[in-house]
């Protein structure tokens, strides 16, 4: 098949199509999203916080997304009953998916189009960290709590990892007395990792704990003293390399990610359309897209926000 075909077939069309309709409510997108970090960017101890402008990250790509897929299932007949031109189509387009698998390619590559070049350009004007690190959770027991002095919990990080940083957020209980607890942090050796031991006095406080550069396999927690019970819940101890990953490497990926919200979208669609009308069909994208996107089901609500935390997301 020529590439002269693909072009004037549905891939085609569907590309075109995607690209010329995604191109004003995503530019109007971006712009609201530029004006709306301008004016409410917080800083914390001085800098510019990159995760709290995720939102402003999330609307232009979000809008692109819909976009595509409500014009890929728009403008395609077969993609709900009773459309005009739908018969002529059936005539023309004789194979099992009736042209739908080409359209969604198109809209899929449509948006990779638009939203990779930009998702690495808006992701560095917000101000993701110039570098990404893999972040490795620690696994440890189901009973990870530290009440008496001389308590310990070790976590295992699944494997030999070089490590800068390790993050800290457990889970407090009422506390005895107004002492805060100490941990002491070792190796596999019992070296200590920290020269002091670390305090926490608050639930689900987050502690960064700055470690000398080494290759780590386990983390052992001990409780030193105080009178505040912890629980080292599932995702509570965190080991993070070297920020030596490329941002625009992890920029792409998300975009992809997003990509991804879109395949399972236009699937769907393609599926509820056989049966239902197109105003039924575009409820249906609205509301796969929003769960994904804003509600939090699937990936690329937590990507976009590892993305601008600097998060490796492979």
């Amino acid at each position: 098949m020529s590439w002269s075909r693909i072009w004037r077939g549905p891939l085609g069309m569907s590309f075109r199509h995607c690209l010329m309709a995604s191109a004003v409510p995503g530019s109007v997108a971006l712009t609201v999203a530029l004006l709306a970090h301008a004016l409410s960017a917080p800083e914390i101890e001085g800098g510019p916080a990159a995760a709290a402008a995720t939102p402003w990250l999330t609307l232009p790509l979000a809008t692109i997304a819909v976009s595509c897929c409500l014009t890929a299932a728009r403008i395609w007949p077969l993609f709900a009953r009773r459309q005009p031109g739908a018969d002529a189509i059936r005539r023309l387009e004789r194979g099992p998916f009736g042209g739908r698998a080409a359209m969604i390619v198109g809209a899929l590559l449509a948006q990779c189009a638009v939203s990779l070049p930009l998702t690495i350009a808006l992701a560095a004007w917000l101000g993701a960290p110039s570098a990404a690190r893999h972040h490795y959770v620690g696994t440890g027991p189901a009973d990870a709590f530290l009440r008496s002095v001389g308590d310990h919990a070790t976590f295992e990080l699944g494997g030999e990892h070089e490590v800068t940083t390790l993050l800290l957020r457990p889970r407090a209980a009422l506390p005895t007395s107004d002492q805060a607890t100490e941990v002491a942090i070792t190796n596999d050796n019992g070296e200590p990792l920290a020269t002091t031991p670390v305090a926490f006095a608050d639930s689900g406080a987050l502690l960064r704990v700055a470690i000398a550069p080494q290759t780590l396999s386990r983390v052992r927690l001990t409780k030193k003293a105080g009178h505040v019970p912890l629980w080292f819940h599932a995702g509570s101890v965190v080991a993070v390399s070297p920020a030596t990953l490329p941002t625009w490497g992890n920029s792409m990926l998300a975009a992809l990610l997003a990509t991804w919200s879109s395949l399972v979208t236009l699937i769907l669609a393609a599926l509820i359309g056989a049966g239902s009308g197109w105003a039924t069909l575009a409820t249906t994208i609205c509301c796969a897209q929003f769960v994904q996107w804003i509600g939090g089901v699937g990936p690329i609500d937590d990507a976009l926000l590892h993305l601008m935390r600097g998060q490796w997301l492979l």
